[in-house]
């Protein structure tokens, strides 16, 4: 009889099994979990080179979105990024204090404002696209040129299946 604690009989790379990120297998297996882990690294990293020029990555996708789409409501940019209402007026109040954006009134609905970019906010949002694209390249190191086109390639299409 073999004893409960013993590894013979064990196929490789079963519990007792060495991971390489430490986590348990039903962890280290699920992929929902490992892309939201990586997520969580690339996030934390993309924080960390932005503060360079003052800004967060969340701060960096509003410049960027109304600078290259057009003007938005705070409501229609919270539900784009997937940002809490709260945080997001947080959010543009800080862009508001650094010059980078402005609010406006809605046209067609007084109780909404619409987020213009200020000049000194699109020129935020080219150094933050300039250092975007070193995050990434930094993020993604690991993976060849193929496998980085590949992921992608899978990540739209998991992001653009129906609900």
């Amino acid at each position: 009889m073999v004893p409960a604690h013993s590894d013979r009989g064990r196929k490789p790379g079963g519990p007792s099994a060495a991971s390489p990120l430490g986590l348990p297998p039903s962890m280290r297996d699920r992929v929902p979990f490992l892309l939201y882990s990586a997520s969580q690294f690339s996030q934390a990293l993309a924080n960390e080179m932005l503060a360079e020029v003052a800004l967060s990555a969340r701060q960096a996708g509003i410049l960027t979105l109304v600078t290259e789409l057009e003007p938005m409501t705070q409501k229609a940019l919270a539900d784009t990024l997937r940002i809490d209402r709260t945080t997001m007026v947080a959010l543009l109040d800080d862009l508001e204090a650094k010059g980078f954006v402005t609010r406006q009134r809605h046209p067609a609905d007084r109780r909404a404002f619409l987020i213009h970019p200020t000049d000194s906010g699109r020129s935020a949002k080219l150094a933050a696209v300039r250092i975007l694209d070193e995050q990434q390249r930094r993020f993604l190191a690991p993976l060849s040129p193929a496998e980085r086109r590949q992921l992608a390639d899978m990540l739209v299409r998991l992001h653009q299946r129906p609900a």
